[in-house]
């Protein structure tokens, strides 16, 4: 059966790629830490752990210890407290829920969480990566599929992938959604995963827009605005298209419970911890080119400012593309403008452009284009080589507390 699997290019390719960038991550983390030793004490402002424990001896320190940054220090408190802090209420419940259902196993300590989180996501990572190339096989030819994961896995904050993040989870159960719909009509099992990628991360609820999109094109268009199927409705029909609206139920489910908990509303969260108000879509974009001209204030002259507005001039361009490029499947370019819409709705004067290239992941139609212009030899030296050294540069950034994404 393993000799069966290894010769599926995609599950080989993924775990080539998946282990030596597991390996070398080990190892970086160390270097990094080696070089730039992080002090031994928390410092609200810059390194804070939350009043939770620093794992900076042994074997923990030097595997979970480089991990234990920023998000994933909130993740391990919700996992060990619930939403007992408000400000940890705007991340979604399912993946600390599963740090804590698979860490209690493991005694329930701070390390136990940690590690259960990094299981996780590398797990979810290497799934993600077998499901990405057979994916990209499928939509851009088996010819482009490895240089897709090549390029997926060493975008600079592909690092976060390994991260106890939600980002390898949530990437894995939004691909998922996407490819049962698009290339099974799975609609019931589509829906499904978005209701619990919504459930990962907020953006997940974006998902119904491609989803009742394709059901639409595939069940009531017909080639017309109509809402009748040929040979009318019928219950599995009804089920279907109820199934596509999951992904928003799972965003009105964690609405509700945080407000069955007695917690202030999501837009108060994030104005008063993260310094962002829901505004005209792109406000941020005109307001981050003072920052980056070191006028501005908060990320003022930040060399990651001026990354993220790159990368979402990079998200913009092939959003538009995305849609002339695969015009009979227009539910790709419709995820993209969905989400970069979603994404571009915060604005903030002291944090422009928040996490932007860490988002950039979300973005499979980016990707897809990636790999189709790096078919071209100089262009595939464009893409490679600056990625790999920002790559090298913000993972090493992370590993020592250092904001990046």
């Amino acid at each position: 059966m393993l000799k069966n699997l290894w010769r599926q290019t995609a599950v080989r390719h993924a775990l080539i790629i998946f282990v030596v960038l597991r390996l070398f991550l080990t190892f970086w983390a160390m270097a990094a830490q080696l070089a730039s030793p992080v002090p031994d004490e928390p410092r609200e402002s810059r390194r804070p752990y939350l009043d939770q424990p620093i794992l900076n001896d042994g074997a923990a320190g030097l595997l979970l210890g480089p991990w234990q940054r920023f998000d994933a220090l909130h993740y391990t408190r919700i996992a060990a407290q619930g939403y007992a802090h408000e400000e940890d209420s705007v991340f979604p419940p399912l993946y600390p829920l599963l740090m804590r259902t698979l860490g209690g196993l493991f005694g329930g300590s701070h390390a136990a969480h940690l590690a259960a989180g990094i299981f996780i996501s590398n797990a979810a990572l290497l799934g993600l990566l077998i499901l990405l190339h057979r994916v990209g096989s499928a939509v851009l030819g088996a010819e482009h599929a490895s240089r897709l994961l090549v390029y997926f896995a060493l975008f600079p904050s592909a690092f976060f992938l390994f991260a106890p993040y939600t980002e390898s989870l949530f990437l894995l159960l939004t691909l998922g959604s996407l490819w049962l719909a698009f290339k099974y009509h799975k609609f019931e099992w589509a829906g499904a995963l978005g209701l619990l990628a919504a459930l990962t991360r907020l953006t997940g609820w974006v998902l119904v827009v491609p989803l009742a999109y394709h059901f639409w094109q595939r069940h009531l268009g017909q080639g017309k605005w109509k809402i009748d199927p040929i040979g009318g409705w019928n219950v599995r029909l009804l089920g279907k298209a109820t199934a596509v609206l999951l992904p928003g139920f799972g965003l009105l489910l964690f609405m509700g419970y945080r407000a069955w908990l007695g917690l202030p509303p999501l837009s108060n969260m994030y104005a008063e911890y993260w310094f962002q108000r829901t505004g005209f879509p792109g406000t941020d974009l005109l307001g981050a080119l003072p920052g980056m001209f070191g006028q501005g204030t908060g990320r003022s002259g930040e060399f990651t400012l001026w990354f993220d507005f790159f990368v979402t001039m990079l998200l913009l361009a092939t959003t538009i593309v995305a849609f002339f490029r695969w015009r009979q499947q227009p539910g790709w370019g419709l995820y993209a403008a969905m989400l970069l819409l979603f994404m571009l709705l915060p604005t903030s004067e002291f944090k422009p452009l928040y996490s932007f290239s860490r988002y950039a992941l979300a973005f499979f139609p980016t990707f897809f284009l990636l790999a189709i212009w790096g078919s071209n030899g100089k262009i595939h030296r464009l893409i490679l080589y600056p990625s790999l050294l920002l790559y090298l540069y913000f993972s090493a950034q992370f590993f020592i507390w250092g904001w990046v994404a």
